[in-house]
């Protein structure tokens, strides 16, 4: 497997962006992750484009969207810079977090989102900055636990709907700060991680990087790289939020204990930044 590291102008690759998302974030996503794996692992490249497998298209999409007023301006373009970039579109690939994708036709280019919302795209994670622990350890509260919006999407309404005869699952309506997240994630078993606006959730790798079991609910099996993962061991997933509490009953606490367990290890040697890149490495062949 050779790859060949398209040549892309600095304005491609803004500096920074204008906000952070989660608010504990640092300015740094899967798109410079990816990037940077490429270039600190130099048997994987091609100097010939010719002679390489695939080539990457190694733009910051996000950081280019925010600071262009989320897309409003300047995406034409854009496309004709990256239409001038693009050697051969069936041979390109490109890694981007943006909700709505890169917001431009790609052509034939295998496209790895962060979140996708269609049936169309490839899957990647949804990484963010580890989280600062709370001083004394917690203990488990809640059989499971939501913090967030409702609002983003129905399929939140339709989650709190199902759970809300559930007495040991918890659900918090709105921005708590990231103590009572942190603190409230440790305190439960499961994880219960709605799609929102777009179709995956950094909740879902929070969970994993807290030691407790997500739970993706959404419209689309968002969880990346399923030929070489297999999420349903440790983790769940369903398109049906009245599916919730019959999910949750098939567990004892003491699986759910083992599941967040193994979902930490799991995600600290194989979904960090740097060591998830491997898994699109082998999704491309």
């Amino acid at each position: 497997m050779k790859i060949f590291l398209l040549h892309t102008d600095a304005d491609l690759q803004p500096g920074n962006q204008p906000f952070k998302y989660p608010l504990h974030n640092e300015d740094f996503g899967i798109e410079q992750d990816m990037f940077q794996y490429l270039k600190s692992n130099p048997s994987l490249l091609a100097s010939d484009p010719a002679a390489a497998d695939f080539h990457y298209l190694p733009v910051f999409w996000t950081r280019w969207i925010l600071n262009h007023d989320f897309g409003k301006h300047g995406l034409d373009e854009l496309a004709q810079k990256i239409n001038k970039i693009i050697i051969d579109d069936a041979k390109t690939f490109t890694v981007c977090e943006n909700d709505d994708g890169p917001m431009i036709d790609l052509g034939k280019s295998r496209v790895y989102l962060g979140s996708r919302k269609t049936s169309e795209g490839f899957d990647a994670p949804l990484l963010c900055s580890e989280h600062n622990l709370p001083f004394f350890k917690q203990k488990k509260k809640y059989l499971a636990s939501f913090i967030g919006r409702i609002s983003t999407h129905l399929i939140r309404s339709q989650m709190k709907e199902a759970v809300k005869k559930c007495p040991d699952v918890a659900i918090f309506d709105g921005d708590k700060g990231t103590r009572f997240f942190v603190k409230t994630m440790l305190r439960s078993h499961v994880a219960l991680c709605p799609r929102g606006y777009g179709g995956s959730s950094f909740r879902f790798y929070e969970a994993m990087q807290l030691g407790t079991v997500p739970f993706l609910i959404g419209d689309i099996d968002t969880r990346p790289f399923k030929k070489e993962i297999n999420w349903d061991a440790f983790t769940f997933f369903t398109n049906d939020a009245r599916e919730i509490p019959s999910i949750l009953d098939k567990f004892t606490k003491e699986q759910l204990l083992e599941k967040g367990a193994y979902c930490k290890k799991f995600y600290e040697e194989n979904l960090v930044y740097q060591k998830w890149c491997k898994y699109l490495i082998q999704d491309l062949i």
